[in-house]
């Protein structure tokens, strides 16, 4: 899906959400604001994820406080709710280059990511050297082929090639990582244009939104399931919910049946008696479990690892937890479907019949929701100015998103689908 460019929006009014695990409660204001990051091949499967950084401090930690404040953050944090079972690569600091500050751990492993800086310090080498010598992976982060790195390329598992960097000899510096027997990946890959081009310099990987991928290249149209499936998304999202329209639309698929049953009898609900009535099923998941479930089944078969679907119901929910609006989850599960599928966002709208409010947040980013929606996608792909021109500050899309990941992660797994 092409979205329009995130555009400018008037100043909305503030919005309480909750603050997340992480980074972590009682660090002062400057506490260093974190993303997550896909880093994804050409078929989107998941290498790792990235938790870089975004503040001005641009993942130079050397000042003492800063590095202070990511140990402490690192030493409370559970990973595996932002990374699931993927490995994770983290912001280093001195300490922990010299081996004097721990690795947290991670199911899946834990990398670092090395700023230019170190490399310039007078023990960064021996230092980086030490990390490969025990076994850390490593990515040296803006690679530009300075004084020092190309003698340390050898010792790191992967470089980073700012390609929205115009003064950088992108290709040369492919090459040269290559040579070394190094992977490369490409950051700030920005626009509906940008992985094309990052591929086309022979990048191995893309960091940034898992929907970082070649459009396809026939627009499709939507199948009678599909349109059925959105009917009872419109359904759900109506201000008066018909839960006895609902279960007729819903009683027409069999298979759909046995999963709203199978999830609102599962260890996850809780209930003391088993519930036989699709009715009774539909009242007690409630509209956002029934909404997550038909988008997870409606592209379910479509997807090859989980990430995809965590991914899409993330976006979901980080939209709901910054509007402070249930309807900003339907505004990102259908911009998320759109991108997974291919489908053009106007015949979502158009054969959903969601509201105008709705559809003008999915066709032009307009209103609160479209504000919301902009700042989010930007947040996906760490562009941190894009979010700034919405009517969010980047730490609360941060934080919305650090919320909105485990809860998604988690109903990922009770549904059980991929």
């Amino acid at each position: 899906m092409d979205h329009p460019s995130p555009s400018p929006a008037a100043e909305a009014a503030p919005v309480k959400f909750a603050v997340p695990a992480f980074p972590g409660e009682g660090l002062s204001d400057v506490t260093p604001t974190f993303g997550r990051l896909a880093i994804v091949d050409r078929q989107r499967q998941v290498l790792a994820y990235a938790l870089p950084v975004l503040s001005a401090l641009d993942g130079d930690v050397a000042d003492a406080a800063a590095a202070q404040q990511l140990h402490h953050v690192y030493r409370t944090v559970d990973l595996e709710k932002y990374v699931a079972d993927r490995p994770a690569f983290i912001w280093s600091t001195p300490a922990m280059l010299a081996g004097q500050e721990s690795v947290p751990p991670s199911h899946g492993g834990v990398g670092l990511l090395v700023h230019p800086s170190a490399t310039r310090r007078a023990d960064g080498a021996e230092q980086i050297i030490a990390l490969s010598e025990r076994g850390t992976p490593t990515i040296l982060v803006k690679f530009a082929d300075e004084p020092g790195q190309r003698a340390l390329l050898p010792f790191v598992t992967h470089v980073m090639v700012d390609v929205s960097d115009t003064t950088l000899p992108h290709a040369e510096l492919v090459t040269v990582a290559h040579n070394a027997g190094v992977t490369v990946i490409a950051e700030n890959v920005q626009g509906t244009l940008g992985p094309a081009k990052a591929w086309g310099l022979g990048v191995d990987y893309l960091m940034g939104s898992i929907y970082h991928h070649e459009k396809p290249a026939v627009v499709r149209s939507l199948d009678p399931g599909e349109i059925q499936c959105l009917e009872v998304v419109r359904l759900l999202s109506a201000p008066d919910v018909d839960t006895t329209r609902i279960a007729e639309v819903l009683s027409s698929d069999p298979e759909m049946t046995v999963r709203v049953l199978h999830l609102v009898n599962s260890v996850a609900m809780g209930l003391p008696q088993r519930v036989d009535s699709l009715h009774r099923a539909i009242i007690m998941l409630g509209p956002s479990r029934l909404t997550t479930l038909v988008m997870a089944s409606l592209i379910s078969s479509r997807i090859q690892q989980m990430d995809a679907l965590w991914f899409l119901l993330a976006r979901a929910a980080a939209c709901r937890e910054l509007s402070g609006d249930d309807t900003g989850y339907t505004v990102g599960l259908l911009s998320a479907f759109a991108e997974e599928t291919g489908i053009p966002v106007s015949v979502l709208v158009e054969k959903s019949l969601v509201s105008s409010e709705v559809a003008r947040a999915l066709d032009s980013y307009e209103g609160h929701l479209g504000s919301t929606l902009a700042a989010v996608v930007a947040h996906e792909h760490g562009d941190t100015a894009a979010v700034e021109a919405t009517a969010w500050r980047p730490e609360q899309v941060a934080h919305a998103y650090l919320v909105a990941l485990p809860w998604a992660l988690e109903t990922v797994r009770h549904l059980n689908l991929t």
